[in-house]
């Protein structure tokens, strides 16, 4: 009789050697951005949503200046992907009336 102990350490030997073999995912650059609402707003959570739905990219609410102003990071593949998702919201009027990259300097504190 032959023990299943050796054909299990196989498999997850196989199962390890495919996950190594498969590439990562693409890793997500932010990109910062500045939008002025059509329709002011202070609900971040509707504002993060609707950035997101316009770029078609995971959006993450950061902060007002206004309750027209808000600040949002969007999640891009890369460089060309951040400037589609830049295109999409300043074509999109019907909700933003102005978007800009936020290039604001931010002060960190150690």
């Amino acid at each position: 009789m032959t023990s299943s102990l050796p054909a299990a350490a196989s498999c997850l030997i196989l199962l390890g050697l495919g996950a190594c073999a498969s590439e990562p995912p693409a890793p997500s650059v932010g990109m910062g951005v500045m939008v002025k609402l059509a329709q002011p707003s202070v609900d971040p959570t509707a504002i993060a949503t609707l950035v997101s739905d316009t770029t078609a990219r995971p959006a993450r609410y950061v902060s007002a200046t206004s309750a027209a102003w808000h600040a949002v990071t969007v999640a891009c593949r890369g460089p060309a992907d951040c400037e589609l998702a830049l295109r999409r919201l300043r074509e999109d009027t019907t909700h933003f009336e102005a978007v800009q990259r936020d290039e604001r300097k931010r002060i960190v504190s150690p």
